[in-house]
C-alpha cells in the first residue's frame, strides 16, 4: 500500500458472542495497521450491538496493507476478547477507495462466528 490515509468508521456490531456470565458485554474495538500505534473506540455497556459511529484516521506507510480488529468485553479486571479479524486494504482499493462491510468475528477454528462488525473504510 502506498503512502496515504485510510479513514475507518466504526459504525456497529450485531450479535457479539457473550463473555460475561451474568448480563452482557461492555463492548470496545482496538484496530491497528502496526501494534506500536493502536486506536480504540469508546466503551458501550451491556448490549452485544453496540453502535459507536467512531471515525479514526491512520497514517499510511509503505507495507501497510491489513487493518486489524479486536473486539473486547471490558471488565471490572482486565478485558476478554471477544473476536478478531483482518481486512486486506487492497479490498478496499479494488472497490475503487471505499468499502462498506460488515466484517465476520470467526470463532476459534473458523467454526461459527462470534459476531460482525460493521465498518466503512475510505482511502485518500
Amino acid at each position: 500500500m502506498s503512502n496515504g490515509a485510510l479513514r475507518v468508521t466504526v459504525v456497529e456490531a450485531r450479535n457479539l458472542k457473550d463473555q460475561d456470565t451474568l448480563g452482557q458485554n461492555d463492548a470496545y474495538i482496538e484496530l491497528y495497521l502496526d501494534k506500536d500505534y493502536k486506536q480504540r473506540t469508546t466503551t458501550i455497556k451491556d448490549t452485544n450491538s453496540p453502535t459507536w459511529n467512531e471515525n479514526f484516521t491512520f497514517n499510511l506507510q509503505k507495507g501497510d496493507d491489513t487493518l486489524h480488529i479486536k473486539v473486547y468485553d471490558d471488565d471490572v479486571v482486565g478485558k476478554d476478547s471477544i473476536g478478531s479479524a483482518k481486512v486486506n486494504l487492497k479490498k478496499v482499493q479494488q472497490a475503487g477507495g471505499r468499502l462498506d462491510e460488515w466484517v465476520k468475528l470467526p470463532a476459534h477454528l473458523g467454526l461459527g462466528s462470534h459476531g460482525e462488525v460493521h465498518l466503512i473504510l475510505q482511502l485518500s
